[in-house]
Formats: structure tokens, C-alpha cells, sequence
């Protein structure tokens, strides 16, 4: 134990060397080209605290927030339904196929583009993108959790007369649980950074078309602010919701070992 944990200072010291590191290098190169190019850290900070009196941050952490929730919730509820049937029946699973290798196969920006034309600019786009974008994640790993699914469980649940309700809760929902929580582990994080994309590209409103419009008015400092938040919202849900689930699931396929 004490080896663990000294184990772990080291780490943590190890990061933080190398984040002052980075911000000496940053702080450096402010000072050997112009603010139009890159942004003094301190200059940064006082745009990110501009953000915040003013109200901006929060405004736009909360839209695009939203609109990755909707995205998501969207994407991975279908996404289920269909990765259900698709494990139940495997003429399903085929038909969907093809479907999963084109959505795969797209770039996200080019998605982004289509979306623009069909749908024009604002919020729909980043919620559409998101959706497809997930989907493949959740229909994938919910399909191959239900094939994975002890069969001959569900036959003796349905020898036995079994209600619907006790199958779903006692048999199935245990053996989706682990393939679902991994694909929400996979799925999070991207969802966060083509949304951010989206907003950039295709959207009047939220974290990446503040990015973009702080870019068209040359507001260096305040790009590189808006940069920061990208990149702490993703070290956050790595480490509040990615990390966590992998535990989980790692505690899971041990005790189902």
C-alpha cells in the first residue's frame, strides 16, 4: 500500500513538472512572437476571467452542454433499440451493416458540411452529429452484448414461466450492462470534441462558435481561452465519468470471472 501511494506522488509530481514545463515553453514563445500569433498565458487568464464576469462562459458551457446531452441521449437510445434487435435477430444485425461501415467510413467534418446543407446553421447541428456519430458505438456494443448473453438462461427463464420484467432485470440489463458502460467510455469524450467541431463549423452558439467568432475577430487571447475550457471540459469527463466507468467495468468482468 505505502508503495502504491508513493507510487502515485510520483506521478502526480512527474504531471506537474511537466505542466509548468509546458507553461514555460507557452510563456516563451508569447515573448518572441506577436500576441496576434500566440497569447501570453497571463493574457489568456485575463480573457478567461472576462469570460467569466461577463457571463459568456457559462452561457456557452450551458448551450453546448445541452445540446451534447440531447446528441447523446438521441444517438444511444436508438442506437439500443436497434442493437437489441439486431442481437435477437441476425437479419437485422446484417441489414445494419452496411449502414455502420458508411457512417464509420465519414469523416466528422464532412458529416458537419452535409448537416449544414440539409439543415442549415444552429443548434440542430451539433445535436445531429453527435447522434449519428455515437450510434455506431452503442448499436455495436449492445448487439454483441445480447449475443453474448447465456442462452440458456433465457430458456429456462421461459420454461419457468418467467414475467418479462423479472428476464429484462435479472438476465438481460446484467448482460448489457458492461458492454454498454464501455461504449459510453468510448463514446463520451468524442461527442464532446465533434460537438465542440460542429458548433465551430455549423452553429450561431456555444463553446466552438464563441471559438470561432473570438478567431474571425482576432482575439487571440481570448481563442486561446476558449481553447483551455475545450481541453479542461475533456481532462474533466476523463477523469469524472471515462476513468470511473473503466473501474466499474473492470470490477465487473473480474466478479463475473
Amino acid at each position: 500500500m505505502k508503495v502504491s501511494t508513493t507510487k502515485n506522488k510520483r506521478n502526480y509530481m512527474i504531471q506537474i513538472c511537466s505542466i509548468l514545463l509546458l507553461l514555460c515553453v507557452w510563456f516563451g514563445l508569447s515573448l518572441h512572437f506577436p500576441r496576434i500569433l500566440i497569447a501570453s498565458p497571463m493574457e489568456t487568464l485575463l480573457a478567461l476571467m472576462g469570460m467569466v464576469e461577463s457571463g459568456e462562459l457559462q452561457n456557452q458551457l450551458v448551450l453546448s452542454a445541452t445540446r451534447m446531452m440531447i446528441g447523446f441521449m438521441i444517438g444511444m437510445s436508438i442506437a439500443v433499440i436497434f442493437g437489441l434487435l439486431a442481437g435477437r435477430f441476425s437479419f437485422v444485425y446484417e441489414a445494419f451493416r452496411p449502414i455502420i461501415s458508411l457512417i464509420l467510413g465519414i469523416p466528422p467534418i464532412i458529416l458537419v458540411v452535409l448537416t449544414m446543407v440539409w439543415f442549415g446553421t444552429g443548434a440542430l447541428v451539433p445535436i445531429v452529429v453527435i447522434a449519428v456519430l455515437v450510434f455506431p458505438t452503442f448499436f455495436l456494443n449492445t448487439a454483441e452484448g445480447w449475443r453474448n448473453i447465456d442462452q440458456q438462461l433465457l430458456e429456462m427463464a421461459t420454461v419457468y414461466n418467467s414475467s418479462p420484467f423479472h428476464t429484462l432485470k435479472n438476465i438481460i440489463l446484467p448482460g448489457l450492462t458492461v458492454p454498454i458502460f464501455t461504449a459510453v467510455s468510448l463514446a463520451v469524450g468524442a461527442a464532446v470534441r465533434v460537438g465542440i467541431m460542429a458548433e465551430l463549423l455549423g452553429s450561431d452558439s456555444g463553446i466552438g462558435f464563441s471559438l470561432a467568432l473570438a478567431r474571425i475577430n482576432i482575439d487571440t487571447a481570448k481563442v486561446f481561452a476558449w481553447t483551455i475550457v475545450s481541453i479542461l471540459i475533456i481532462i474533466t469527463i476523463d477523469h469524472l465519468i471515462i476513468s470511473p466507468l473503466k473501474k466499474i467495468i473492470l470490477k465487473w468482468d473480474v466478479k463475473e470471472g
